[in-house]
């Protein structure tokens, strides 16, 4: 699932860059990556759920951070443009995971109404970002038939 959501991000506007890794590995990554950038987590959870047609999708819930860079000392005032772009990358991100393909279908569903958790980020890790945390749950379509 890793190298679709980077496959994902790296269609975004602005070429964000992706990073994959806990909080400690991403805050040392942080250090060396160019922003604006993209970190994901380690999945939160996978749900098992068998279909009808023989197939098993995996719900999973994904927490990411849109973040970019900013100055040491800025008040959360002054990063608010940061947190505006940021959730224009994040609403631009679930658009087009909803329609990402590989193979013969649609990889993930995103479920119309399905509530999408998305918080603002400000000052966070060494090298001082701000942007937003999104938590989204994404199935995986016809994982495989057995």
């Amino acid at each position: 699932m890793r190298n679709q959501i980077e496959a994902i991000v790296q269609t975004l506007s602005g070429n964000p860059t992706f990073a994959y890794g806990t909080q400690t590995e991403l805050n040392v990554i942080a250090d060396d990556i160019s922003f604006p950038c993209v970190f994901l987590y380690p999945l939160q959870g996978i749900e098992l759920l068998p279909q009808v047609n023989g197939s098993v999708d995996n719900a999973s819930t994904l927490y990411l951070e849109f973040l970019f860079k900013t100055e040491f000392g800025q008040f959360t005032a002054d990063n608010e443009t940061y947190i505006t772009q940021a959730l224009q990358l994040a609403n631009e991100f679930i658009v087009k995971a909803s329609t990402y393909r590989e193979g013969e279908g649609r990889y993930f569903k995103v479920k119309a109404g399905q509530k999408v958790k998305c918080v603002p980020v400000y000052n966070k890790l060494d090298v001082n970002t701000s942007g937003i945390g999104l938590t989204i749950t994404l199935s995986t379509m016809y994982f495989d038939k057995f």
